[in-house]
């Protein structure tokens, strides 16, 4: 099942990177926090193509799905995924349709910012409040590889853990672990940092014949 906010369904692969990455610069959380804070924020709007995996505890994949993404800060985005598990999830930064075109039906829904452990509230909300939402460790090797670790300090949060890996300024990875333990990970390619994106796209139009739930 894909990445899809627990509304959506589940997300990006690195548990191999995870395990080579040493130790060699491990920060105190709240310059963890404000460190990753500044990368996230840098991002003002970003597109990308991604390639998601549901792993085992291995770490051994055991599905992958493909989608595109684009975010627009503060709190927009528009989450696709490509057949076996075809769905599409658009936010206004107000709401959220999530629509499944196998079962020709589109949930609607107000969007709760206090949900940032979704992964694409995380990268496209508010970056200034990951300290106060997350414990953020930060592992780095003698490249300019880096390791975010997240851990939600919400007890109620869908998610157990999440983590982000960047490539100097670049975001490369994303790994997650939510509270039934299940294991998923997106490696994000043809990146492409503020791109000028149609505020239009963050709006969704309901096709013909397909049934809406509105839960507002």
């Amino acid at each position: 099942m894909p990445f899809q906010f627990k509304l959506l369904k589940s997300l990006a692969p690195g548990l191999l990177l995870a395990a080579t990455l040493t130790t060699s610069a491990l920060t105190v959380a709240a310059d963890s926090a404000q460190l990753l804070a500044n990368k996230l924020g840098a991002y003002q709007s970003l597109e990308a193509d991604f390639v998601q995996y549901l792993l085992d505890a291995s770490g051994s994949r055991l599905q992958e799905t493909r989608g595109t993404m684009q975010l627009l800060q503060p709190n927009r985005f528009h989450w696709q995924t490509e057949d076996p598990f075809a769905q599409t999830i658009v936010s206004d930064g107000q709401q959220i349709w999530i629509y499944d075109p196998d079962l020709e039906q589109v949930t609607l829904q107000l969007l709760d910012t206090r949900s940032t452990a979704t992964p694409a509230l995380l990268l496209s909300g508010n970056n200034q409040a990951i300290g106060e939402q997350f414990d953020v460790v930060l592992y780095a090797d003698d490249s300019s590889l880096q390791q975010f670790n997240l851990k939600p300090k919400d007890a109620e949060s869908l998610y157990a853990n999440i983590r982000l890996y960047f490539q100097g300024d670049t975001l490369t990875q994303m790994q997650v672990v939510d509270t039934l333990e299940q294991k998923t990970a997106m490696h994000f390619q043809n990146l492409h940092a503020n791109p000028s994106i149609p505020i239009q796209r963050f709006t969704f139009e309901v096709p013909a014949d397909t049934d809406v739930i509105d839960m507002r």
